[in-house]
């Protein structure tokens, strides 16, 4: 076997290796990835591919007797339906899982981690997986991009004459409850320049389940049914993830054809 010192990173990197031979050839790709001699599977984190729509077990090198078994049945040392959650993360675009196995030649379930890649317009969802307990589920998702996103809340509004100083009032009583919701990260407030009169609110958050918090906080929900029923002449709310983000100075995630036109 292949002294590979396996991390998350080479996890990724073999599966990501394979998830390319796979949409090159297809299924004529197959035999080189079941293979346990071949480069992807004699090392610790060994690859294992998942039909998801039929819950099939396609290939498991490691344990062939597994192939072509339902993978929603496997059990995690700790009894845990560690494939439902597979199957599961795989539908929602793929991520890492954890359960207990125990190492070769052991007893003890020890925490196993999992990394797991639908490919898109395909019937596969490859894998791999190492022993590892010192990086947690959110450290390895936000590592492969799989992590929660983060949000930003647009609330166009335009109050009415009458509503407008009630509305700032408002906005202004409830500025320290906002700033201490869990994962709030900022907010401002601008006026139209073509539009005066209409306002937008612009407020970031950790994610989407940060950003309910406040829509559900008791305040905030009196204040949006006065501002419905009373201040407000029209309004819209856009809630999108952020794709990426980039400065001036730290431009990491900048399309390569920005940082190519831009820095010398």
């Amino acid at each position: 076997m292949s002294n590979i010192v396996e991390t998350p990173q080479s996890v990724v990197a073999n599966v990501h290796k394979a998830v390319e031979l796979l949409k090159q050839k297809g299924s004529e790709a197959l035999p080189i990835l079941t293979d346990s001699k071949s480069e992807f599977n004699d090392r610790d984190a060994y690859l294992f591919i998942i039909d998801v729509d039929s819950s099939l077990v396609v290939s498991n090198p490691r344990f062939p007797e597994r192939t072509g078994g339902n993978i929603r049945e496997h059990l995690d040392w700790a009894g845990k339906h560690y494939g439902v959650e597979l199957c599961e993360v795989a539908m929602q675009g793929g991520g890492w899982i954890e359960f207990i196995w125990p190492k070769p030649g052991t007893n003890e379930g020890v925490r196993k981690i999992s990394y797991i890649c639908p490919i898109p317009g395909m019937r596969y969802t490859v894998c791999a997986g190492i022993y590892n307990d010192t990086m947690t589920l959110d450290e390895l998702n936000a590592l492969t991009g799989h992590g929660k996103k983060k949000v930003a809340v647009i609330f166009e509004v335009t109050p009415t004459s009458e509503g407008k100083a009630d509305y700032f009032k408002m906005g202004a009583a409830l500025k320290d409850e906002l700033s201490q919701m869990p994962g709030f990260i900022s907010v401002e407030r601008f006026e139209s320049v073509n539009n005066p009169g209409k306002f937008l609110s612009l407020s970031f958050w950790e994610s989407d389940e940060a950003a309910a918090g406040w829509r559900n906080q008791a305040n905030h929900r009196q204040s949006q049914k006065m501002g419905h029923d009373a201040l407000f002449d029209n309004y819209r709310i856009s809630v999108g993830e952020i794709k990426r983000e980039y400065t001036k100075d730290n431009r990491a995630e900048a399309p390569a054809d920005s940082n190519a036109y831009i820095i010398d």
